[in-house]
């Protein structure tokens, strides 16, 4: 499994689940920014976006690094409730996270988590959301 960073806010130890960039879950249609289209059947499918992620918290885009990181990343201007998690332990390429996950990385610096079959939008986020447990905080 890949090691993967993302940032988002916390609830009861864990990352909040919900469709948000800032949670563990997508946005989808019809919210005027989405992270990965959804079909007229309600279904996503792989290679057409996901939840983004990075391969190190440092690499997330500064807007996403809390701000009471700066003394180790000097750009962060991110939202100070949220965390940087951690799930994974593996190299950032295209691989496995779960069985019902992949990551497929877009660049050296950001990837995607997506489905790994065409899925309706309701069992890819439930996906997502099963991965909770999985993520800690890593901010060193």
């Amino acid at each position: 499994m890949p090691r993967i960073y993302r940032a988002m806010s916390e609830q009861g130890g864990k990352p909040m689940v919900g469709p948000s960039a800032r949670s563990l879950g997508v946005r989808v249609p019809p919210l005027p920014t989405y992270d990965i289209p959804m079909e007229a059947n309600g279904t996503v499918r792989p290679g057409t976006g996901g939840m983004s992620v990075a391969p190190t918290w440092r690499e997330l885009p500064p807007h996403r690094i809390p701000m009471r990181l700066r003394a180790l990343a000097q750009d962060a201007c991110g939202n100070d409730a949220d965390a940087c998690w951690r799930m994974g332990e593996g190299p950032f390429e295209h691989a496995q996270v779960t069985p019902a996950l992949n990551l497929r990385p877009d660049s050296p610096r950001h990837g995607l988590v997506e489905p790994a079959v065409v899925v309706s939008v309701a069992e890819y986020q439930a996906d997502l959301a099963a991965t909770r447990d999985q993520w800690v905080v890593d901010e060193r």
